[in-house]
């Protein structure tokens, strides 16, 4: 009997991600409070921010402060802002299906101008590192890639045969060759570029993240999360914030927004 609570025990550490707490010889110093009230924000690799708001999006750039702005009041709000590459700046209009690419001014640039859906809405869209973007399609229950020209270049097979009771997903993230798939009541389906699915991890409540190299990032309410999804081994850190409501990583800047205010924090070391 001892013989086989031992064998159980350590098949439950094999299976169950190992979470490391290597906070103490971390610090954050607080650079900037930047008072915004926005209900998406995010940053692109060279740290300049971007924020939704309802005249329309702002981009500032870090750590001078030069602001642009970007609107479209014909069509309609932007609920998606997508800047992995902050030459080619992604913009989704829901209302009317419009999926739009901006330069680092947020000037717009020519493109078919039309929505590519149809009559079908998407629940979310991602950009593509091939150009163009991703987008799950409710109605065929499948991820699809389209290019910039808005034809249709790959696809999974439907989700009800791959992912039985997977919920339409909420997040779309591109990393590295790999798509990353959010629904926060099932985890993150993994697929490659061409819609074949991977893997699912299972990473529950998790609506918005970023992925460097093998890990996935994301923030609770007081701290940020790291999780290397080869090791299966997480990492936390406590924030000096209580109020998360999002946050981004990059290098040692943390971005984090709380309900008015968009904060810049530096790590006294890079946390991986």
């Amino acid at each position: 009997m001892r013989r086989h609570q031992t064998w159980v025990l350590a098949l439950l550490v094999f299976l169950c991600p190992l979470v490391l707490r290597s906070q103490e010889a971390i610090s954050f110093k607080l650079l900037a409070t930047i008072p915004v009230s926005s209900f998406f924000f995010t940053t692109d690799p060279l740290g300049n921010l971007y924020w939704i708001c309802e005249n329309g999006l702002t981009r500032q750039e870090w750590p001078n402060g030069n602001r642009v702005q970007y609107s479209n009041q014909a069509h309609g709000r932007i609920c998606l802002v997508e800047a992995g590459d902050p030459l080619n700046i992604m913009v989704f209009h829901p209302e009317f299906n419009l999926v739009l690419w901006l330069d680092r001014n947020l000037n717009p640039k020519a493109g078919p101008g039309v929505s590519p859906f149809g009559e079908e809405f998407p629940t979310t869209i991602g950009s593509s590192q091939l150009g163009g973007f991703w987008a799950f399609m409710p109605q065929k229950a499948r991820l699809q890639r389209f290019n910039q020209a808005f034809r249709l270049q790959a696809q999974s097979l439907p989700f009800f045969e791959i992912l039985p009771g997977f919920a339409p997903p909420s997040f779309i993230i591109e990393s590295d060759g790999r798509i990353f798939v959010a629904s926060p009541c099932h985890g993150i389906a993994m697929f490659d570029n061409f819609g074949n699915f991977l893997s699912l991890l299972q990473r529950k409540g998790i609506t918005q993240f970023q992925v460097q190299n093998n890990h996935i990032i994301y923030f609770t309410n007081t701290e940020i999360v790291i999780f290397d999804v080869e090791q299966k081994q997480e990492t936390l850190f406590l924030l000096p914030e209580t109020q998360i409501r999002s946050g981004q990583l990059r290098g040692r800047y943390i971005f984090i927004q709380t309900e008015k205010n968009i904060k810049v924090y530096e790590a006294s070391e890079y946390l991986f």
